[in-house]
């Protein structure tokens, strides 16, 4: 063959590589598993912070602000940031 005809030919493993200004998907997708169990750690930490100091600086009834906080504003801090948390790992932000 001559150089001209194999200048033609596509190169092994070409069809592998993307084409030139496609965009790639924004999530991750290399088999890494869907949720890890570390995501709703920040949530859970936050949700648990607002709740101590709504207790601490309660004037009376420290105790049970304190659980009030945790179960009404609690499952909303944590849900919204849990999903914060997996948008951000997934979503490979740099």
């Amino acid at each position: 063959m001559s150089d001209e005809q194999q200048a033609d030919l596509p190169e092994e493993g070409a069809e592998q590589q993307e084409q030139p200004g496609r965009l790639r998907s924004p999530l991750l997708d290399d088999g890494q598993p869907a949720f890890h169990w570390w995501l709703f750690l920040p949530g859970l930490a936050i949700a648990l912070l607002w709740a101590l100091y709504s207790g601490v600086t309660a004037e009376e009834g420290g105790v049970g602000e304190f659980v009030a906080q945790l179960l009404w504003p609690g499952p909303v801090i944590l849900v919204v940031t849990t999903i914060a948390a997996w948008l951000g790992w997934r979503l490979d932000l740099d």
